[in-house]
């Protein structure tokens, strides 16, 4: 093994989301790749937010998020969501994500996910440079037959098949 804490980084593995968030008659995506369920009962799921990305204000004010967690086809909503910020660019307006609504929150959610929830913040605490907003569950939702998006060594990848043991 090296040692190399700047380096090492770049090995771990994450599945890939995007974050939406509503205030008022603004609705804005972000990708995130730090994100873990972190109850079963009640179900509970945190995501961490940089301080100065448009959608900490959002979710701060709204106390609620929806969260997808990508397909491997959604690689480029990913990245578009995790490159612009509402400040700069209304994602939404490029007419790539394709959105269904929400039934408990008011932020849409991303078609064509593995996995969609509607979350109510239930706590916010800093976690070094970012914040972390506990959302418990309100809802879910599945597609059958995708695989997901995953994010290794600075990059979009494909998740391959099962290990048989």
């Amino acid at each position: 093994m090296i040692k190399d804490i700047e380096k090492a980084q770049e090995f771990s593995t994450t599945t890939v989301a995007l974050i939406t968030s509503s205030v008022d008659d603004k609705i804005n995506v972000m990708s995130a790749e730090w994100t873990i369920r972190s109850s079963i009962e009640p179900y509970m799921i945190t995501i961490f937010v940089g301080y100065e990305r448009g959608s900490y204000e959002m979710i701060r004010k709204s106390g609620e998020f929806g969260i997808s967690y990508c397909s491997d086809r959604q690689g480029e909503l990913a990245h578009i969501a995790g490159n612009h910020s509402i400040r700069d660019m209304d994602k939404f307006a490029t007419e790539k994500f394709k959105i269904f609504p929400s039934s408990r929150i008011r932020a849409p959610l991303i078609e064509n996910a593995i996995c969609a929830f509607e979350c109510r913040v239930e706590s916010e605490f800093r976690v070094g440079d970012h914040a972390a907003f506990n959302g418990l569950v309100l809802e879910g939702y599945y597609g059958e037959g995708e695989k997901p998006l995953v994010f290794h060594g600075g990059k979009f990848h494909h998740i391959g098949d099962r290990i048989k043991h």
